[in-house]
Order: C-alpha cells, then sequence, then structure tokens
C-alpha cells in the first residue's frame, strides 16, 4: 500500500470517529463529544507520524537503491530504533559493504589484468561481433606495424598487413604459422570469450623468430665447426706432405719432375680453395658485430656495381641505378653491407643467367634501398624457405648468402624483404634507420 493511500485511509477512519461524535452530541452526551473532539485528532496525528515514521527507513532504501543504479556503493543506511526495520538495515548495509569490496576487487583485478596484457609480448588483439577492433596491446600494434590509435574502430581486414591478412583466413580455435616478409615468423591463434551470451573473438599473436635463429645458429654453428675442424686437419696434412714432395721430388727425368711439381701445385690450390670454401661457412658463425660509421650509400653502391661490370657485359645484362641528388648516409659497417649489396646483385646475376635488366633505386624518407630483377622470381617452396640458413633452390648452391645477408641486416637492425616483384622477378628491400642527408 502506497503512502498516500495509507493516509488517505486513515483520513476515512478518523472521519467516521468524527461522525460518530456528532451523532453522540445530538444524543446530549457532551461529555464523550468532548472527548471525541479531543482524542481524535490527537490519534491522526500520531498514528499519521508513527506511520510516516515507519516508512523513513524504506524511504531511505529507495533513495540508496538509485544511488546503486547509479553505480555508488559507499552509501550505508543508519539504524533505528524498530529491530525489525534494523534487521533489514543490517542485511543492506552487509550486503553494501560486500559489494563495494568486490567491485574494488575487480577493479584492481581488472587493472592489472590491463598492465599484464599491455606489457605482454604476445600480440592480443579484441575484436567485436563484426569483427572490428575494440582493444589491442602494444605488442599487436608493432606486430601490425601501425601507430598509436589507428587500429580504433577498424576491422582486420582493412589494415594492410601481411600478418592481417593471415589473420583473417583464421578459424575459432585454429592454429597457424604465418611467415611474412623478413623471414619473420608469427604462431597465431584465434579463440573467443562470452560476454552476455555472445562470443567476442580475440587473436593471439606469439613472435618466435628470434628463437628460431638462434636455435638454428646454435645447430648450424656447431656443425660447421666440425666440418671445419675434421677438413682443415685434413688439408693441413695433405698439403704440408705435398709441400715436402715439391720440395724434395723424387729421382727421375726432368721431364717427370716438372709433371709431379704441376700436379702437386694443383692438388695444393685446390686444398686452397676447399679451405677458404670451409672459412666462408665459419665466417656465417663468428660474424664480427658492425662497426658503425657513417656511410654514403651511393657511393657504396656504385663502388659494387662497378666490380660487376665485367661480369654483366658478358651475360648481357644492363644494371641501372636511380639514386637521389642528395645521397642518404647511414650508420652502418660500410664493409659488411658492401657485401650484402654484393650478394644480392649476385644472385640477381645468377637469376637471371643472360639477358636480362637490374635495377637498383634508392629513396629518401625513409631511406629505402630497392634491388629489381627481371628473373624468373621466387617459386611458392622458396619464399618460405628463402632465409632458412643454407637453403638454395641452386644446383650445386650452398645458401651461405643469403644467411649473410640476413645475419647482417639483423645485427644492423635493418627492416628488409624478399618477394616477387608485381611485374615478375625477385624484389629485395632494405629499410636503413638512423639517417642523415648529404650533398654530392
Amino acid at each position: 500500500m502506497s503512502k498516500k493511500l495509507t493516509i488517505a485511509w486513515l483520513t476515512l477512519v478518523f472521519a467516521l470517529f468524527l461522525v460518530l461524535a456528532v451523532m453522540a452530541f445530538h444524543k446530549d452526551k457532551p461529555f464523550l463529544l468532548i472527548t471525541s473532539e479531543i482524542v481524535i485528532p490527537l490519534l491522526y496525528l500520531v498514528t499519521v507520524t508513527l506511520f510516516l515514521r515507519s516508512l523513513r527507513p524504506i524511504s531511505n532504501m529507495a533513495s540508496n537503491l538509485n544511488l546503486l543504479r547509479e553505480g555508488d556503493f559507499s552509501v550505508t543506511m543508519v539504524e533505528t530504533r524498530n529491530r525489525e526495520v534494523n534487521d533489514i538495515i543490517r542485511v543492506y548495509n552487509s550486503m553494501i559493504s560486500r559489494l563495494r569490496e568486490e567491485r574494488l576487487s575487480v577493479r584492481e583485478k581488472n587493472q592489472f589484468l590491463d598492465l599484464l596484457i599491455d606489457s605482454s609480448p604476445l600480440g592480443i588483439i579484441i575484436t567485436d561481433l563484426d569483427d572490428r577492433i575494440t582493444d589491442i596491446n602494444k605488442s599487436g600494434i608493432r606486430f601490425l606495424d601501425m601507430q598509436g590509435s589507428e587500429y580504433r574502430n577498424r576491422s582486420i581486414n582493412e589494415i594492410h598487413s601481411q600478418l592481417a591478412e593471415g589473420l583473417m583466413n583464421l578459424e575459432f580455435g585454429q592454429k597457424e604459422e604465418i611467415v611474412v616478409d623478413g623471414g619473420y615468423k608469427y604462431l597465431c591463434r584465434k579463440l573467443y570469450f562470452m560476454d552476455r551470451g555472445f562470443r567476442h573473438p580475440f587473436y593471439l599473436m606469439e613472435e618466435f623468430t628470434d628463437e628460431i635463429r638462434n636455435a638454428e645458429k646454435v645447430a648450424y654453428g656447431k656443425l660447421i665447426r666440425m666440418m671445419a675442424h675434421e677438413v682443415n686437419n685434413t688439408i693441413g696434412a695433405v698439403n704440408s706432405i705435398m709441400k715436402t714432395l715439391q720440395t724434395s721430388p723424387e729421382d727421375g727425368n726432368e721431364q717427370g719432375r716438372e709433371e709431379t711439381e704441376r700436379i702437386l701445385e694443383v692438388a695444393i690450390q685446390r686444398n686452397y680453395q676447399l679451405n677458404r670454401f670451409m672459412q666462408n661457412f665459419s665466417n656465417v658463425v663468428k660474424l664480427p658485430a658492425p662497426d658503425r660509421e657513417p656511410m654514403d650509400l651511393n657511393e657504396s653502391l656504385l663502388i659494387v656495381t662497378d666490380s660487376f661490370s665485367s661480369i654483366l657485359k658478358n651475360k648481357n645484362i644492363r644494371l641501372m641505378t636511380d639514386l637521389p641528388d642528395h645521397s642518404p648516409v647511414v650508420s652502418a659497417d660500410r664493409s659488411q653491407m658492401e657485401q650484402v649489396f654484393s650478394n644480392i646483385i649476385k644472385n640477381a646475376v645468377e637469376a637471371i643467367d643472360v639477358d636480362g635488366t637490374i635495377d637498383i633505386t634508392v629513396n629518401l624518407n625513409p631511406v629505402r634501398i630497392i634491388f629489381r630483377d627481371n628473373g624468373p622470381g621466387l617459386t611458392p617452396d622458396a619464399s618460405k624457405k628463402i632465409f632458412t640458413p643454407f637453403f638454395s633452390n641452386k644446383p650445386g648452391g650452398q645458401g651461405i648468402g643469403l644467411t649473410v645477408i640476413r645475419e647482417i641486416l639483423t645485427s644492423h637492425n635493418f627492416a628488409f624483404s624478399l618477394k616477387n616483384g608485381s611485374s615478375g622477378g625477385a624484389e629485395f628491400t632494405i629499410n636503413c634507420n638512423q639517417t642523415t642527408e648529404k650533398s654530392v
């Protein structure tokens, strides 16, 4: 019963009492009339006062419930003189205290979870039901090569990234290894969590490029050291014997001795070549840290291209360069970077074989070097294995060149990629950091 209805009902009851008092007056009972006129209003006031006081805790509770709806859990109720009402107030205050503690605990846990997610090395992307990104941590932004808040209200398929394209092909619960340019590898999963009865997708991305590279380096380093040890010992012993025979040949005619010396010299040179071949493998493992210095890109590229002039001429391969007027200067190990340029051009020449073109372009802001050739390009199998140590799709190839390129560019922190060009052939790109400009 509402407060207004209750007061109306009490008013009606006391009005009836008043009617009875009037009737008593007409029956010549003045004492009863006077008593009724005094008592009835007093009873009315007392009853209404008590009733309003009994409703006050309920009114306060209604106000507190409105605060609860607004998310305010800080207000409690004060106990009254009514035991039954106090029981309700104590239950209410206990419930509010528990809710406040649980809410504070949830907030603290959510804050800890947000910090944990944001600092996690795993890339985490949370999307809505339309696959639009609602949240992403720092690792996820870095993996997708985005800046700041570029991800907000964007669908994953709107992000121009090889990794994002791979994520779009995942099904719920699927785990997939995605390889992008530069040989970077990510283990990606698509999962979901339930929220209000709906499945909200989220993606986990784990980069394990460095771990694989370190494991590969340890494995092939051990192999190379064993090979170098065994072969170098054999070569040393054979060379010692041959040198002895060469300086003290057996008795015989002059022509025989000359023939023996010639054959022995050929054998020695062959052993020296084998020794150098093994040394190339060993150099991959013990590649020194880059000795950085200001390096003029245009100058270094022209030096390397000039060294290929005779080979290019014999194979009828045109090498064209598009270099800026203001040559970029980068902080790099000049010797190692020129070795990288030389290996890239050498691979392009071998891919073309005869009658082709090689284009070298240098861009500014950011500084980027692009090597393009019109060779046959990369096969699908080669694209996946191209930066695996000692992988080669050339007959008799050892795969040392690309391994050295990868190690040098990685130690310089220069991003790189090798892929098929849009118009055919292969395209090798190097992105250089920490650049300045120098006038030519």
